[in-house]
């Protein structure tokens, strides 16, 4: 799991920014979003413009070069702070898999081109390079010693060319590096506000959303988690084999989902789309996007508690003050983001927050406010 992330001259953050995801907080209630000391499933509020979907993209920033996945584009277009003379950003996440400490720091210059990293893993650096002072890695795993550590001309992240091109031996410390990179691959950032799907990260297909949940036979499922959403309606599949569409059904006539569907219940679609995936075990970590922009407060509730009774860990940032419950999560799942600085809600507050307290109502009169 995600432990912890600091990140500076990236986007919209010149300065170090801490994503503190652990706790030692004994609350008795809402326990599953806590796994071991760490949120497992969170909650970021923040005003508009003040980077909760930079803090995304910061988290999924370390699958633009470790993995094959997706990219957003904007991303590439801007990606240094444009206030800073520092021309590289530089990271350093923490994780711990099985009780293993795993840090990996990093600096680059632009999305896809690694300037420095180091790899510690049980307080040991295993792997290493910093071409600002030469192009030779070193690796320190057993059973590594024969790769290629030049990497004159190539600017291919050295730990992913380790996990690309290595037969490691079998070990304690090996595995958790295996395991890291697995984590890494299922890490995603997508919103569903959008008709096109628009995600960072986890190497996907690229078939339409309607055809994936005909060919995955969820058709009626689908049909069902609209109808529990508040949408009354019938599907039906039609088209030929491999160009599936899904239709509404009508009196008097059938018309294609993408046609009639409303911003709010094609908003629905994209999400399914993901919750299939969430469901299927391929996410490790998700950072879901002000998904309920265009959802009632009651149905953005039973997506929370859809998403937080799942497997993967978990962050989204949302507006919508209503989901801030104790009966939902918990005052160390919620978080804000003010002035460049994340913070659990427990600690903008000097009372205890217990169970009982209205935790919505204390946030909307200013009682969280530093």
């Amino acid at each position: 799991m995600l432990k912890k992330l600091s990140v500076k001259n990236f986007r919209n953050f010149k300065e170090w920014i801490e994503i503190d995801l652990t706790t030692d907080k004994a609350y008795e209630f809402s326990t599953k979003a806590i796994s071991d000391g760490i949120v497992k499933h969170g909650i970021i509020y923040g005003k508009n413009g003040h980077g909760k979907s930079n803090l995304g993209l910061a988290i999924l920033d370390i699958a633009s070069h470790l993995t094959d996945g997706s990219l957003i584009s904007t991303v590439k277009t801007n990606y240094i702070n444009a206030n800073s003379i520092d021309k590289i950003a530089h990271f350093k996440y923490e994780f711990i898999f099985d009780g293993v400490d795993v840090v990996y720091e990093y600096g680059k210059e632009k999305c896809e081109q690694v300037i420095y990293e180091i790899l510690t893993i049980r307080g040991e650096k295993v792997i290493s390079i910093d071409r600002r002072i030469s192009d030779i890695a070193e690796y320190r795993l057993a059973g590594s010693s024969a790769l290629k550590n030049d990497f004159s001309g190539r600017s291919i992240s050295a730990v992913k060319f380790v996990g690309a091109n290595s037969l490691l031996d079998e070990n304690k410390i090996n595995q958790t590096f295996l395991t890291f990179l697995k984590f890494v691959e299922g890490m995603v950032f997508f919103r569903t506000l959008s008709r096109a799907r628009e995600f960072q990260g986890l190497v996907v297909d690229s078939q339409r959303i309607s055809q994936s949940i005909i060919e995955q036979d969820k058709l009626i499922e689908f049909e069902a988690f609209l109808n529990s959403s508040g949408i009354e309606c019938s599907l039906q599949k039609a088209g030929q084999d491999g160009d599936e569409i899904i239709e509404f059904i009508f009196k008097d006539r059938n018309i294609e989902f993408s046609q009639v569907a409303s911003t709010g219940t094609m908003s629905l679609g994209n999400f399914y789309y993901w919750y299939l995936k969430l469901l299927s075990g391929e996410i490790s970590f998700a950072f879901i996007d002000e998904f309920d922009a265009y959802y009632h407060f009651s149905l953005s509730k039973n997506i929370v508690e859809l998403v937080s009774n799942l497997n993967c860990q978990s962050i989204i940032t949302t507006h919508n003050s209503s989901l801030m419950s104790n009966n939902i999560l918990r005052p160390d799942c919620y978080f804000v983001l003010d002035d460049s600085k994340l913070t659990p809600l427990y600690k903008l507050s000097d009372r205890e927050l217990r169970k009982a307290h209205n935790i919505e109502k204390m946030y909307r009169s200013g009682a969280f406010d530093e």
